[in-house]
């Protein structure tokens, strides 16, 4: 939950969705994991820019491009969005350092339900307080686990993540 503004708050959607881990434990020497897609957007964008940093119109021409499945590809970002990433290039001699975590609240407001958005360090905290009086059970034992995953073998294809 994102209380900043008191009067709004918000349920930060690709927070919310990869705040638990997203692997399970296929035995002692390999996990199961689900792909991060704003990973693979950084990845586009790493390999077509291939340096640390970039102009803020390069990365707004080549984020334009980029497709996902809420987001169609060619399409004209916000000139509001234009502005964050000039703001942060103004922080570092105009060019955008790609691993930074204003660029990575860039990247959020750009793709909202792909790419988490990056709180400072000691800022949030997770609110877990009356969920096991609402029926909610906040842990459970790997018995219950391997239970679980053995008995529905297609929920993490229908998740659209392909164990």
């Amino acid at each position: 939950l994102d209380e900043s503004d008191a009067s709004q708050p918000r349920v930060i959607i690709a927070n919310y969705l990869y705040l638990h881990a997203d692997c399970i434990e296929g035995s002692h020497f390999y996990q199961y994991c689900c792909a991060n897609p704003c990973e693979d957007l950084m990845g586009q964008l790493e390999s077509s820019v291939q340096a640390p940093y970039s102009t803020p119109e390069e990365i707004m021409r080549l984020v334009s491009k980029m497709s996902t499945s809420s987001t169609a590809s060619n399409r004209t970002l916000a000139s509001a969005l234009a502005r964050k990433l000039e703001d942060v290039a103004d922080h570092h001699d105009g060019l955008v350092p790609l691993h930074g975590r204003l660029f990575a609240q860039w990247m959020h407001f750009a793709y909202p339900h792909e790419c988490p958005y990056p709180h400072l360090a000691g800022t949030t905290k997770i609110s877990v307080e009356g969920s096991e009086e609402a029926g909610l059970k906040l842990s459970w034992s790997e018995a219950e686990m391997r239970s679980y995953v053995e008995s529905s073998p297609d929920s993490a294809k229908a998740t659209g993540c392909d164990m």
